[in-house]
């Protein structure tokens, strides 16, 4: 074997894109165990009242915290930068400024996601966490205008592509799940878990739409 297959550079953007997902998954579903034997009161099915759908939000959440943080770092440098969108040169400063900027929108998504389970395990009042998310979904609708007015066409297109597959995704298997609680060979599931599930499709779709051109 070649020493240059050896290089994540020279993977293809799919297996990059998986492997990318699958560890930081693993680290998050390990932060996440360890946060449940060693948080301070403990953080277990006898003592919160955690779901499934909490672990896949935060699972999520931390996905796209990380991808903002990776972003981050390949936007510290304009070379790399424009290999990641297949520029024909390095990235200009007003290329730059938005990458970051999306990135910060992304990782801004991510906290947001999570907060619902923070405030929750943290006993805040249900009012003021509420007020609190509201505000800030408030700012991140704004900043996602900014980032969808300023991008250009192809991300726009990957935007629409990725909401529209989540769309008819999420409509198959909440369709399937309600069937199968209507028939009693599921239980019931909350408006968070569908939520949940359709962010992780969201994410899912994303990273698929922007593999497939050449965004990833």
């Amino acid at each position: 074997m070649k020493p240059s297959t050896l290089s994540p550079a020279s993977w293809p953007r799919w297996v990059r894109a998986f492997v990318f997902g699958a560890v930081f998954g693993v680290i998050g579903y390990g932060v996440g165990a360890w946060l449940a034997r060693t948080a301070p009161g403990g953080f277990g099915p006898s003592d919160m009242d955690l779901r499934w759908s909490d672990g896949l939000a935060m699972l999520v959440g931390l996905a796209l915290v990380a991808g903002s943080l990776w972003a981050l770092y390949v936007s510290l440098n304009a070379d790399r930068l424009g290999r990641m969108y297949n520029l024909d040169g390095p990235a200009s400063p007003d290329e730059t400024a938005l990458a970051r900027f999306q990135a910060l929108v992304m990782g801004f998504s991510g906290v947001i996601l999570t907060l619902p389970i923070v405030f929750s395990l943290a006993g805040v009042n249900p009012l003021l966490g509420l007020s609190a998310i509201g505000l800030l979904l408030v700012l991140h609708t704004v900043m996602n205008v900014r980032v969808y007015r300023q991008a250009d066409e192809l991300l726009r297109r990957a935007v629409i592509e990725a909401a529209a597959v989540t769309f008819f995704a999420g409509q198959l298997v909440l369709f399937l799940w309600a069937a199968a609680e209507r028939l009693g060979a599921a239980p019931a599931i909350t408006a968070w878990d569908i939520y949940a599930v359709l962010m992780a499709l969201y994410l899912g779709c994303s990273v698929w739409i922007s593999v497939r051109r050449g965004l990833a």
